[in-house]
């Protein structure tokens, strides 16, 4: 696809430039990814606490499907208000998947054709000539798991694609609480998709050059911590207004203690 080709020749020049100071294939992936990463954080912020919030919301949620149980039409307007009041996006988490699929694609067609993107000039266009230069972990990112034919060999391509699963699955679960069963089909839908993902993106690591699967992995784990400093930030802020609050009513109950006191004196006296 000719839109793809900006997003192919910046990958390869970025992937070419770290190189030159990593002089490991493997290790460039993973700084082009904390990069890439760090540009799209403010999706990811976004996309953190949007879910955070759709979690935190599910008590009022199940009123509300408890007080409309019988008319579907005013629960979902009732819902949709409540999203609006509490900024909450359902399909928050989709769209950081939408952005990085341009992304996605550019990285394949410069991991499947590396010498047509990187620039000729570069030391890694020259270490790609011997593929023996570009091992990481006794695993050519060059091609894919499933081009391996020993089976000892396959080993760890099997590894690296069972830590994206299981990096996926702990993502998609990292900030979701035990709220049980949920009849709410907007949130059935996106915990079916957050449990579907992470199968998908194993399935298609099958097949996909290796490279791009430790592209998959590395960013896993960066939004991992991402999303537990998102949490954490986010939970220290609610606790210090949560304070706060507590404070402005005591200052208020004062007062009107006070004056109670007074006026208890004051009935004493007489």
């Amino acid at each position: 696809m000719a839109i793809l080709e900006p997003f192919a020749l910046g990958i390869g020049l970025m992937l070419s430039y770290v190189y030159d100071y990593t002089a490991s294939y493997g290790y460039s992936i993973v700084i082009l990814t904390i990069i890439i990463n760090v540009i799209i954080f403010p999706l990811t912020l976004r996309q953190t606490r949007s879910t955070k919030r759709m979690q935190d919301a599910q008590t009022d949620i199940k009123k509300l499907q408890k007080e409309h149980k019988d008319n579907k039409e005013e629960l979902n307007k009732a819902m949709a208000a409540m999203y609006k009041e509490k900024g909450i996006n359902p399909l928050g988490c989709i769209l950081p998947l939408l952005v990085q699929m341009p992304i996605w694609f550019a990285l394949f067609r410069v991991l499947q054709n590396p010498q047509r993107f990187i620039p000729s000039s570069s030391n890694l266009s020259n270490s790609l000539s011997d593929s023996t230069n570009l091992k990481f972990f006794n695993m050519d990112l060059q091609i894919s798991p499933s081009e391996v034919l020993e089976w000892l060999d396959r080993v760890p391509y099997l590894v690296l694609i069972l830590l994206v699963v299981l990096t996926a699955l702990y993502q998609t679960t990292q900030i979701q609480k035990k709220t049980g069963k949920n009849d709410n089909p907007q949130a059935q839908q996106m915990q079916m998709i957050g449990k579907v993902m992470p199968i998908f993106f194993g399935f298609i690591s099958w097949t996909l050059p290796t490279g791009l699967v430790v592209y998959f992995l590395t960013g896993n784990i960066f939004r991992i911590g991402q999303q537990a400093l998102i949490v954490k930030l986010d939970d220290n802020e609610t606790n210090k207004k949560e304070q706060k609050n507590e404070e402005n009513e005591e200052k208020q109950q004062k007062p009107v203690q006070e004056d109670s006191r007074k006026n208890r004196k004051k009935r004493r006296r007489k």
